[in-house]
């Protein structure tokens, strides 16, 4: 049986509170709102379709299609406001064709269900949010700075937000203030941008994008983006090779590497095999472990029993104080 097709779909937004006999809210707060949900589902569908959720440059064009929603209805009883937003189909047929599922990293990632809308990926990721687990969300810190601009928008006598569908298919996902204490977590625990050098083999070239996947030694699959400079011919050669990569890695709140957006690909030669480890941020590895503080540690480890009664802070404090 085939799936159903929707050209559009409906969807609801609540700010919760507010004066619930009627409709008011701040012009400013209402921009805002659509605002953080629009930059939202920009993040989650490119982060979805790309491996990244802030490329540089100028918004695709089919990015920008798929995430212009069209507001059907303004009421109170909180602040509701109900829109109509393409599927991803519907918007960008020649990105997203009508084959049944979207695989859109081609790797081994759940596919986008078939008549998605950029608003359905965004809520997908605050539901992923809300598990509490980091080391499976799948998200990068633009995104995650996303949510949580999102998160911010109840001020004042509003006390959450929701966003959910209007046809019945499934429950909408509710923010509280609660919930931004774990976003701003999460933001600071993702490892910003990296430099990256890693060596491992050329599995797959992407038909579509300009895209590779890496096998590293331990088996683990890496998305690469490529830069415009490699050609055609360069990469056929290096297929199923080991190859030295460079460039900067984007990483997932976990500290595994999400994507390398790569600057230079060559055959790797033996002193490359040094970057055959699986890359990992820097900042999710203690480079020191915190020293523990003993009886035994202190000024007395160091210079041995001190025959005076002072206490190590004394002592410091006085040390400190010699000029």
């Amino acid at each position: 049986m085939g799936h159903p097709t929707f050209s559009v779909k409906r969807h609801r937004l609540v700010l919760h509170g507010g004066d619930a006999n009627a409709l008011r809210i701040s012009d400013d707060q209402l921009a805002e709102l659509l605002a953080a949900l629009k930059e939202g589902a920009r993040l989650a569908l490119r982060f979805q379709a790309e491996g990244i959720s802030n490329q540089p440059g100028p918004r695709p064009r089919w990015l920008e299609a798929c995430t212009t929603h069209v507001i059907t209805g303004l009421r109170a009883g909180s602040a509701v406001v109900e829109m109509e937003a393409p599927t991803l189909e519907e918007a960008a047929p020649d990105v997203f064709p009508l084959t049944g599922q979207i695989s859109l990293l081609e790797q081994e990632e759940p596919p986008v269900p078939p008549g998605s809308t950029a608003l359905e990926l965004f809520a997908a990721v605050l539901r992923q949010i809300q598990q509490g687990d980091g080391s499976t969300l799948k998200a990068d810190r633009a995104l995650l700075e996303g949510c949580l601009r999102f998160a911010r928008v109840p001020v004042g006598s509003f006390s959450g937000i929701s966003l959910g569908p209007i046809d019945g298919e499934g429950p909408p996902v509710s923010i509280k203030a609660s919930d931004i204490p774990l976003i701003e977590a999460l933001v600071q625990q993702t490892p910003l941008p990296q430099a990256i050098r890693f060596t491992a083999k050329l599995d797959t070239i992407s038909s579509t994008r300009p895209s590779v996947t890496l096998l590293s030694d331990d088996g683990e699959k890496i998305l690469a983006r490529l830069p415009g400079s490699v050609s055609t011919e360069e990469l056929r050669a290096l297929f199923g090779q080991r190859v030295m990569v460079a460039g900067m890695g984007h990483y997932r709140p976990s500290g595994r590497v999400q994507q390398i957006a790569i600057s230079q690909i060559q055959l790797a030669g033996a002193e490359d095999d040094l970057f055959s480890e699986t890359p990992r941020a820097w900042g999710s590895i203690p480079l020191l472990a915190q020293a523990i503080h003993e009886p035994a540690s202190g000024v007395a480890n160091f210079f041995g029993t001190w025959p005076g009664e002072e206490s190590d802070e004394d002592l410091t404090a006085a040390l400190s104080a010699i000029r």
